[in-house]
């Protein structure tokens, strides 16, 4: 007996047994579902440490975990990220929410915000360069009257006194960058928004430079919960709130980044990606079943296997594996789309069977139902085997998060194979038949039946191809590349990497401080653009600066050191001094300029009563005597020396065992596999242990590349012995496996074509299409073969119309992956759905033709073939 006819006689047999004890089944099925729904809700974990996806065990790993164990606290933060075109407007925003974080030390620990600190901005001048120094002291020079006359007298008759008195020197023109700042703070104060002044705007602008951005970064680190699917849920939701009811000032913008919001909206995304993939891959199963079977019966029948399927495939994966990751989970839409396959080829044969019955009745439905599971049972029991095999290539591989996909799919197969044989014969025996099959998908219309010349001109077009396609195929090792591109967090990081105010994409280097220079030294690599020890955050050339900053002194002194201070000014003094410049500006009798303006704003600021001109004085004069005070600090400071630094910079640049952290930053984009080599390889080969973000990333995508081609490997291996033993034809082992090798580097191919790289997910599709896309190749070598390679009894029977929408189903769920925001997600689904696609075309218009080419098999006899192809090739198809 071959293994064929075992496999019809176990499947028959099977269902002979459940249709003669439907109530005892019905029950199981029951008690069944409803445990692996108990399971599935009490058992259910999420693992979100992305750290588990990979078994790392190698040396830049153990250089990476002793990175991180000396600096624990720039690991997995979150970055606040506050930048306009007001220096003074971020400055003010950055320390109002530095404060707000540090209020919550419940939650954020090692907040570090370097451009907040205290001595760093009394030393801004000395960590200017010389040019920008040059540029700021012009314009405090320029500011000159304006700082005298508010160190002697800050108020409103002091600022404005200066311009009065510029007016009547002629000479207004010296204060032009001062009058705009005063006309729109007036104007503020007359609408009832914001009035102040910001004069640092005025000393940090350098000329040219009057838009440029600025910004400010917060760091800190968020306390997780990885007992949650989303262990930075609570932090980075009170950030979120907290940066929307921050009362940013007017041209600030604020966002949230690092690697702790990357990681919870890339686990948000893939939740609801796949939340809201199932829900759509659900509703096109429906759609494309109503229109392709036009039974409510099998529709109904086969959406309740899916249900069923997915409850106890959850269970299962509960209970062998004990968590889903945010690889694995995409595993309950793709059940949709796989447990379909069987259902449907199921259901067509049962409905082929039924309109050749000769009598209508239980008998009939029986019969029809014992014959389906002896026609189809034997395919449908071998593709659950080989999907599965195919599934658990996966399992022996280091990417443990594809291990445990692998895993669980597999276990899925067998339930869907299951349910196939024992839900689907309770369904129709207990609530009736379908209709009968009205007739088979006609292929031969559409297309006919290829010549031998014509087919293996086509198949050896089709490998030469897709062979050239795929060698075009690159490689994106970053994680960057799996997650929402669109989100803020990635908007944010974009931004900011643009602007090279932050990147992950550096190598850090642990040495003692007498290697520095040896570290500084790497610059001169090709692949490095710069780098940075800590000891470059010590300022250079600081005798230049000291003696700039002396002149600057001499500028300033009638500031610095005012010779006569006056009476503090009285309301009454402030209302004279707005009129008398009022006066002064509408007696110039020119009209339409921006002073002209403010005299027209000066009039009603006069007329508003003593709180109103309080409060505009407040407005105008309390950042200018702020930053005099500045001022005076930072013309006079010392040099400034390593161990000056903050403490807590200096616990982010100097591990606690004395060595020294240095930042080494790539001179290209390091996204692409060439490039990421030659960085790290260049690196590496000089301080062995240099590690951080690239260095993983270029470990782990080494890892899962070897994953990808062991799983192929044990895939193409396990389903072709499985095919062998089952067929028992080597040929057509081969011809089930062609299209699947076809279709898979096609579709690596148009990838690349289309200039989108793999990435850490989308890379294993190959060895997927070999799990997935077997069944169809199987069904159609089966049908042909029984039917004696017969083209025209397998355009009539049900097979065609079931490969086709069992495809289209496939198509659809993994369709539906696409519209995920997880990057991995989607680029999983659309390369799965356009390699389907292409192998529905190659099973059912060359596959066809290759069977009638190469004869034989186990019906070739039967079929009247010669064996030389020619029979089968002449009639149509």
């Amino acid at each position: 007996m071959t293994s064929s006819a075992r496999l019809e006689g176990w499947v028959a047999g099977w269902v002979r047994l459940v249709l003669a004890a439907p109530r005892a089944f019905w029950l199981l099925l029951v008690l069944l579902t409803a445990g692996a729904a108990w399971l599935s809700v009490e058992r259910y974990s999420l693992n979100s440490r992305l750290a588990d996806l990979v078994q790392m065990d190698s040396d830049w790993r153990t250089d990476w975990d002793a990175y991180r164990a000396a600096f624990p606290q720039i690991i997995d933060t979150a970055v606040i990220a506050v930048r306009g075109d007001s220096f003074g407007a971020v400055e003010e925003a950055a320390l109002g929410l530095e404060a707000a974080v540090r209020e919550r030390s419940d939650l954020f620990t090692d907040v570090f915000a370097p451009a907040n600190s205290a001595l760093l901005r009394d030393h801004a001048f000395l960590f200017m360069d010389l040019d920008q120094l040059d540029d700021v002291g012009d314009n405090l020079a320029a500011a000159q009257p304006l700082l005298t006359a508010a160190a002697e007298d800050p108020s409103l008759r002091g600022l404005l006194g200066v311009l009065a008195t510029a007016i009547d020197n002629g000479s207004a023109a010296e204060l032009d960058r001062v009058v705009p700042r005063l006309l729109a703070s007036a104007q503020a104060q007359l609408a009832g928004a914001d009035a102040r002044v910001r004069w640092s705007d005025e000393f940090f602008a350098a000329d040219g430079e009057a838009s440029a951005s600025f910004y400010r970064l917060i760091f800190m680190r968020g306390v997780q919960n990885f007992g949650e699917a989303l262990p930075n849920a609570v932090v980075v939701q009170h950030l979120r709130e907290l940066i929307a009811d921050f009362p940013a000032p007017e041209g600030v913008r604020v966002s949230l980044t690092g690697e702790a919001a990357l990681q919870h909206e890339e686990f948000e995304a893939a939740i609801g990606g796949v939340q809201l993939a199932g829900s759509a891959a659900f509703v096109l199963l429906a759609i494309v079943l109503a229109l392709g079977v036009r039974s409510a019966r099998i529709v109904l029948a086969t959406l309740t296997l899916l249900l069923v399927g997915v409850t106890w495939t959850t269970g299962l994966a509960m209970l062998t594996v004990g968590e889903f990751n945010t690889l694995s989970l995409i595993f309950l839409v793709m059940f949709f789309g796989l447990g379909v396959d069987f259902a449907i080829h199921f259901s067509l044969r049962l409905q082929e069977g039924l309109g050749s019955a000769e009598a209508p009745g239980d008998d009939a439905l029986a019969a029809a139902l014992l014959g389906a599971a002896r026609g189809v049972g034997p395919a449908i029991a071998l593709c659950s085997v080989t999907t599965a095999i195919g599934f658990l290539g996966f399992a022996p591989t280091d990417y443990a998060g594809l291990a445990d996909l692998g895993v669980i799919s597999a276990g899925g197969m067998l339930v869907a194979g299951l349910l196939t044989f024992t839900l689907l014969p309770l369904f129709y025996s207990t609530f009736g038949a379908p209709g009968p099959l009205r007739g088979g998908l006609r292929m031969g219309a559409a297309s006919p039946r290829l010549s031998r010349g014509v087919t293996v001109a086509v198949t050896l077009a089709l490998l030469l191809g897709g062979a050239a396609m795929v060698s075009r195929t690159s490689f994106d090792f970053s994680v960057l590349a799996l997650r929402d591109p669109d989100s803020e967090s990635m908007r944010t990081l974009r931004e900011l990497q643009a602007e090279k105010q932050l990147t992950d994409y550096v190598l850090f280097t642990l040495t003692d401080r007498d290697r520095l220079d040896d570290i500084s030294a790497l610059a001169d690599l090709p692949a490095v653009e710069s780098v940075r020890t800590p000891l470059d955050w010590v300022p250079d050339e600081q005798d230049d600066k000291l003696f700039a900053l002396e002149d600057l002194q001499a500028v300033l002194w009638s500031a610095l050191e005012p010779a006569d201070v006056r009476a503090a000014a009285t309301t009454g003094d402030n209302r004279a001094a707005i009129e008398a410049l009022a006066a002064g500006i509408e007696a110039r009798g020119e009209a339409g300029d921006a002073l002209d303006e403010l005299g027209r704003a000066l009039r009603q600021i006069a007329a508003l009563d003593d709180a109103g001109i309080g409060a505009w004085q407040a407005a105008a004069t309390d950042n200018l005597v702020a930053e005099l005070e500045w001022l005076r600090r930072a013309l006079t400071v010392d040099a400034l020396a390593f161990e000056d630094l903050p403490a807590d910079l200096r616990r982010r640049l100097v591990a606690p065992d004395g060595r020294y952290s240095s930042h080494l930053i790539p001179a290209q984009d390091i996204s692409g596999v060439r490039e990421l080599n030659e960085f790290i390889a260049s690196v590496r080969e000089r301080v062995p242990s240099g590690t951080g973000r690239p260095v993983v990333e270029w470990g782990v995508g080494g890892i899962i590349v070897e994953a990808f081609q062991q799983a192929l490997a044990l895939a193409v291996i396990g389903i072709a012995l499985v095919l062998l033993f089952a067929l028992r034809s080597v040929v057509d082992t081969l011809l089930v496996l062609l299209p699947l090798g076809l279709a898979a580097g096609l579709a690596l191919g148009a990838n690349a074509i289309a200039g989108v790289p793999l990435n850490m997910a989308s890379v294993l599709v190959l060895p997927l299409v070999f799990g997935l896309g077997v069944d169809n190749g199987i069904h159609v070598v089966e049908r042909f073969r029984r039917d004696g390679n017969d083209p025209d009894a397998y355009r009539r029977s049900s097979t065609p119309r079931a490969v086709m929408l069992s495809a289209l189903t496939t198509i659809g769920t993994f369709a539906a992956l696409m519209l995920s925001p997880h990057r991995g997600t989607s680029s999983i689904g659309e390369l799965l759905a356009l390699a389907v696609g292409l192998l529905l075309l190659l099973t059912l218009f060359l596959l066809p033709s290759l069977l009638a080419l190469t004869g034989g098999g186990a019906g070739g006899a039967a079929g009247g073939d010669s064996g030389d192809g020619r029979a089968a090739a002449d009639q149509p198809a």
